[in-house]
């Protein structure tokens, strides 16, 4: 994701769940028919709106949980934190799978 550029390499274990969740959380749910209804999140939903702080935070909990755990090999969401300036939202977050333990920011 930083160069844009594909590599060919195959990865596994963590590093492929965190993949996964990377391209989980990038996609809009319901918006793609390729994809199925558990495929995506609804982030984007948040943005450029005017909902308090606690409104967006326990959205962005429910969310990130509700996108994530429909993979078999994760096991939790933990320690979500979320920043949001102006339109942009950020989102850290750990995932504990059965791979390990992976910090994640999106």
């Amino acid at each position: 994701f930083k160069t844009g550029r594909l590599t060919g390499r195959i990865i596994t274990g963590l590093d492929a769940i965190k993949q996964w969740a990377r391209l989980v959380l990038g996609t809009d749910r319901y918006y793609f028919p390729q994809y199925t209804w558990n495929h995506g999140s609804e982030l984007s939903t948040l943005i450029g709106r005017s909902y308090n702080e606690e409104y967006i935070q326990s959205e962005v909990r429910r969310m990130i949980k509700d996108a994530l755990m429909v993979n078999k090999d994760i096991i939790d969401v933990e320690n979500i934190r979320h920043e949001m300036v102006k339109d942009t939202l950020t989102v850290s977050f750990t995932i504990v799978t059965l791979y390990g333990r992976g910090e994640l920011s999106v």
